[in-house]
């Protein structure tokens, strides 16, 4: 499906309008309200002077947990990202670059260090005025995407298995030769016929091959892996010969 705007008379369009300042703190407000966001300042906030915006959006993570956009001003001119997956609070204003000096004792000399500072905006409707504009170019500039709620769930799951096989103990990592070995010699086997091998037995069995790099393993659940481990009298493999010489058998392979 082709991309849609609107016109300056409110009309969809696919052309794509060019880019567009908010300018007054007037029009900042509207286009809060426009795409709905809200002031969710606390009581404690207020009171020192801070005042807090969540956008209707949201950030997906890879785990399928999402996270809600907040922006935050500041009664000392800064304005911050004070997002949920943000780690520390980091500040949104313009930048300028400076240099300043330094002693250093140990050579006995100045050194120059050039880094930035923050352009402090002290008026709050100018403030208004950038965070929207901000938001209008970083969040609302290129293209935003939905995701359902299944995809949501696959990507939990997925997650939450990978944690486990790190954390959890309960996978294994065989070689891929030995996975479709085992897969081949026991089609039959069915989940029910598991048997338990202790850990022990997997550590002397997996000694018996070589070293392989990480690309070459593969990485299955332990009750998979228990699954193929498992003895079922009515599979054999071809090099499994046995004899029966007066009612007793025998295993030549």
């Amino acid at each position: 499906m082709s991309n849609r705007y609107l016109d300056e008379a409110g009309e969809i369009t696919s052309k794509q309008i060019g880019p567009l300042f908010i300018e007054t703190r007037e029009d900042a407000l509207r286009f809060f309200k426009l795409m709905g966001i809200k002031e969710v300042t606390t009581a404690r906030q207020k009171k020192n002077g801070t005042t807090v915006y969540e956008l209707p959006i949201r950030k997906l993570s890879y785990t399928g947990n999402s996270y809600a956009y907040r922006y935050a001003i500041y009664d000392s001119g800064y304005m911050r990202d004070v997002s949920e997956h943000c780690s520390s609070p980091w500040y949104i204003n313009k930048r300028y670059i400076t240099k300043s000096k330094y002693w250093n004792s140990y050579y006995k000399e100045y050194y120059t260090y050039t880094g930035s500072k923050p352009v402090f905006v002290n008026n709050f409707g100018d403030q208004l005025v950038y965070l929207a504009n901000y938001i209008l170019k970083n969040r609302y500039g290129s293209k935003l995407y939905s995701c359902c709620d299944w995809s949501i769930e696959q990507m939990k799951e997925n997650s939450d298995f990978k944690r486990e096989a790190r954390w959890g103990g309960s996978t294994v990592t065989i070689h891929r030769d030995e996975y479709n070995e085992l897969k081949k010699a026991k089609p039959l086997v069915k989940f029910e016929d598991t048997v338990s091998i202790p850990r022990d037995a997997y550590i002397k069995f997996k000694e018996a091959y070589d070293e392989v790099y990480e690309l070459d393993n593969i990485l299955i659940s332990r009750d998979e892996y228990i699954r193929l481990k498992s003895v079922d009298p009515l599979v054999r493999t071809q090099d499994d010969i046995q004899v029966i010489i007066n009612g007793t058998r025998y295993n030549l392979s």
